[in-house]
C-alpha cells in the first residue's frame, strides 16, 4: 500500500480531478481517512467537489443505486436559438426548486422530447400523477442551475422576474419560447371576419412592460397593459387584434424550419388566418 508522504500535489490531482477519484476511494489507496485527503486538498489548493457533484460523479460511477442522466451541462452557457426559445419556456412555464431542481411541465410530450434532444439530455420525462395528461421534464445541475441564476431565473421567480439581456438576434426564439409558455391564441366569436386574437400575460409587471416594448422594437405597435385581479393575485397582460396578430405570427414563425415551437398555438393561428381549415386541410382564404 502507498503511503500518504507519497501522495505528491500532481498525484492528487490527476486522481481527484482528472480520474475523478472519490475521497474515500483515495484514502483506501493510501490506508487513511476521508478526512486526511480532504485536508490534502485544501492544503495544495485543490478544488472540492460539491455535495451534488460528487453525488452526480457516484451515480455516473455506479456507486450509487440512482441512476445517472447525461445532459449537457453548459447548454445555457451559450447562445443559440434553441437555448434562447427553452429559456424563454422556464422563465414562464418552467419552475426551479430551492434544492436546484428545474421541470417543465406541460400536455404537449412531443415538445418535451424536442427540448430534451436539444439539451443533449438522458432524463426521463414522466406522467404526472396528479394531473391527468400533464407531462414533466426534470433536470438537476448546479452548473445548468447557476447559468439560469446569472440569466436572472431564480426559484419563487413568477411574481418578480426581470426581463433577461438576450442578443437581439434570439430575442424573437426567446420570445416565441415565453408565449408558448404565458401566451395565447383564441377567436373573438364577435367578429367574423378577422377573429384572431393573441396574449401575453405575467405575474411581473416589469417583466411584461419590458416585453411589450421588445416587441414595438420588433414591428408591433404599442399596447395598453392591463391589471387583472384573481383569487391567486394579480396579473399583467395586453392582446393584440386581428391584424397585429398576424404580424405576430410572422415575426415569431418567420424561418422556421427545425426550430422549437408549440404545434397547438401554430395551429391555432393557421386556422385562424384560414391557412389550415379544423381538419388539417390548406384553405384558399388568407386573412
Amino acid at each position: 500500500m502507498a503511503k500518504l508522504s507519497d501522495l505528491t500535489k500532481e498525484k492528487l490531482v490527476k486522481l481527484y480531478t482528472e480520474e475523478k477519484r472519490s475521497l474515500g476511494d483515495i484514502a483506501r489507496l493510501y490506508g487513511v481517512s476521508r478526512g486526511a485527503i480532504y485536508k490534502r486538498l485544501k492544503k495544495d489548493n485543490i478544488k472540492h467537489r460539491s455535495k451534488a457533484q460528487a453525488r452526480l460523479e457516484a451515480q455516473r460511477q455506479g456507486k450509487l443505486p440512482q441512476q445517472y442522466f447525461h445532459i449537457n451541462e453548459s447548454f445555457f452557457n451559450s447562445w443559440s436559438r434553441k437555448m434562447a426559445y427553452i429559456l424563454g419556456l422556464i422563465v414562464t412555464d418552467g419552475c426551479i426548486s430551492k434544492t436546484g431542481a428545474v421541470s417543465l411541465c406541460m400536455n404537449e410530450k412531443e415538445l418535451l422530447d424536442k427540448i430534451k434532444q436539444a439539451m443533449n439530455s438522458e432524463h426521463k420525462i414522466t406522467l404526472s400523477k396528479s394531473q391527468k395528461g400533464l407531462y414533466i421534464y426534470k433536470f438537476a445541475r448546479e452548473k445548468l442551475v447557476e447559468d439560469l441564476r446569472n440569466l436572472g431565473i431564480l426559484p419563487k421567480k413568477s411574481l418578480d422576474i426581470k426581463f433577461p439581456q438576450i442578443p437581439d438576434i434570439y430575442l424573437v426564439d426567446f420570445i416565441r419560447g415565453i408565449f408558448d409558455g404565458d401566451g395565447s391564441v383564441f377567436f373573438d366569436p364577435r367578429s367574423k371576419n378577422q377573429p384572431i386574437r393573441s396574449k401575453f400575460c405575467s405575474g411581473s409587471k416589469d417583466f411584461i412592460e419590458k416585453l411589450e416594448s421588445c416587441l414595438q422594437r420588433s414591428g408591433l405597435p404599442a399596447r395598453t397593459i392591463y391589471e387583472q385581479k384573481t383569487k391567486n393575485g394579480i396579473y399583467y397582460m395586453f392582446i393584440y387584434g386581428h391584424k397585429d396578430s398576424k404580424k405576430l405570427f410572422d415575426l415569431l414563425y418567420r424561418n422556421i424550419t427545425d426550430e422549437l415551437f408549440l404545434e397547438r398555438k401554430h395551429r391555432k393561428f393557421m386556422e385562424g388566418f384560414g391557412r389550415v381549415n379544423q381538419d388539417g386541410k390548406r384553405a384558399s382564404r388568407v386573412a
